[in-house]
């Protein structure tokens, strides 16, 4: 779950939901901002980074895990910068006809772009997990976002565990049919055919399930308890990660020209 670590009590978890999202969206910005191949600044960010997460004592492992979950994507991009990036060769081998090397400007690009990566995900990792999903919800509604958005994102939240049970029974009952085995254009019919069946059935269900509500009285809005109020500590707080984001960008483009 993804905010399974937010019922804990401690003072980054009784921060004000909303004031911990733009707190998080300053640093992602600062983060994007920091100029090409300056990793000392990236390394600041790490730092306040894990001072928060030691704070609000949220488990390695869990980060760790959800991180590697969408490192794929990353990693299936930096690893070609190491290949194409001009710049001193410090290995060179061969694959087939193809003579390849890989530059040391290569590597500081695809570390640089690693590293951006993993702060930002973490950052949003230490978001939800600081902070229950309702109310990341709530300080959303707070910050003025478009009623729809939030409205879909709970209804996301809310089914997509239901979702995830009902592709967990078809695959189930596809194994079943053929045991995973025969020609990977077999078993690649029968994944599409799981996929296609999953998205009528979410169609229908979401229909029914829309139909059911509008029964009920729905408008659009939907029930919210009562939302936290801004405190003196929350705003402190909020300045305080704004002045540091922005005093990382200005002392990287100080630094560095």
């Amino acid at each position: 779950m993804l905010d399974k670590f937010a019922a804990r009590d401690t003072a980054v978890h009784r921060l004000d939901p909303a004031a911990k999202t733009v707190a998080a969206l300053a640093v992602i910005l600062a983060t994007v901002l920091v100029q090409r191949d300056h990793l000392l600044a990236l390394a600041v960010i790490a730092g306040a980074l894990a001072l928060y997460h030691a704070i609000g004592r949220i488990p390695v492992q869990y980060a760790l895990k959800r991180l590697l979950i969408v490192s794929p994507f990353a990693l299936a991009i930096v690893v070609l910068f190491p290949l194409f990036e001009p710049g001193r060769a410090v290995w060179s081998f061969r694959i087939g006809s193809w003579a390849l090397s890989i530059s040391d400007a290569g590597l500081l690009r695809a570390a640089h772009l690693l590293s951006k990566f993993v702060l930002c995900v973490w950052t949003t990792l230490l978001l939800l997990a600081t902070t229950p999903f309702h109310g990341v919800l709530g300080g959303l509604t707070r910050l003025r976002v478009p009623r729809a958005f939030v409205v879909q994102l709970a209804f996301l939240y809310r089914y997509l565990w239901v979702l995830m049970d009902e592709m967990m029974r078809m695959r189930r009952a596809r194994a079943a049919r053929d045991g995973g085995q025969g020609p990977w254009r077999l078993r690649f019919r029968s994944h599409a055919g799981v996929v296609g069946v999953l998205f009528l059935r979410t169609y229908g269900r979401a229909e029914r399930i829309y139909w059911a509500m509008a029964a009920r009285g729905f408008d659009g809005t939907l029930p919210a308890a009562e939302l936290q109020r801004t405190r003196t500590q929350d705003v402190l707080f909020l300045i305080g990660v704004l002045i540091a984001a922005g005093a990382v960008v200005a002392g990287d483009r100080l630094a560095y020209g």
